[in-house]
């Protein structure tokens, strides 16, 4: 996500839930999770609107209490993507858990320990680990709300080939940023140091190249699973 996040944004949190998956402990709470998928929307719509109100009338500076103030909203949505890696882990949502767990852990620790940090205050890090977060969830939930829905569907596949590099560069650099301070926790330093290796490494060689296969067929620039398997039965 952002980093890491966007393997998991194509495993653990793209793939929509079935029916025939539905675990039965947790069916009564669909209800809950359909209001939960239009809270999370709404949610990140409106940090959306904070990134707005916040940056445009202090272009091109960024206002020092910026992360302060979306800090709330973001943890609280957070917790919403908390519950669908529970999902996960119970079998109602189809995906990998140990993925899900990773992303949702690299994101706390950026708006806790990373963004917060003083080092990065002014700086258009926060701003942009933010904005690519919210973009990436608001085209994410349209798809849960409208399962349906081709065009939500592929809007899914697409935003993230762009928000992925913005998320990860961003808080690659935050992360690093934060790790060379003297005045750094050994213990967040060894967590920054797994965010890192997360973003750095994993990111470019597992997380967008696995994107790009689901993206590029929806814009017409490669070819899906589908069509080479139908190719090969034809």
């Amino acid at each position: 996500l952002d980093l890491f996040s966007y393997i998991s944004l194509l495993i653990a949190h793209t793939a929509m839930p079935s029916n025939s998956r539905r675990s039965s402990v947790v069916a009564p709470l669909s209800p809950l999770f359909t209001f939960l998928n239009y809270l999370a929307f709404f949610g990140w719509s409106y940090v959306l609107y904070l990134v707005s109100v916040l940056l445009l009338p202090a272009l091109p500076s960024v206002p020092s209490d910026f992360i302060a103030t979306v800090q709330t909203p973001v943890l609280v949505l957070e917790g919403i993507c908390i519950i669908e890696v529970l999902r996960i882990a119970v079998g109602d949502l189809p995906g990998n858990l140990l993925l899900g767990v990773v992303l949702h852990a690299i994101r706390l620790v950026a708006i806790t320990q990373v963004l917060s940090h003083s080092a990065l205050e002014g700086l258009w890090t926060g701003p942009a680990v933010i904005l690519s977060w919210a973009v990436t969830e608001v085209s994410r939930y349209p798809m849960y709300i409208f399962p349906d829905s081709a065009v939500c569907r592929s809007i899914r596949m697409v935003v993230p080939l762009v928000t992925f590099p913005i998320g990860a560069i961003s808080e690659g650099y935050g992360a690093f940023t934060v790790f060379v301070q003297s005045d750094t926790d050994v213990l967040v330093k060894i967590l920054l140091a797994g965010m890192l290796f997360v973003n750095g490494i994993l990111g470019p060689t597992m997380a967008y190249p696995a994107l790009l296969k689901k993206g590029l067929p929806v814009l017409g620039l490669g070819t899906s699973k589908k069509s080479d398997a139908s190719k090969k039965k034809n």
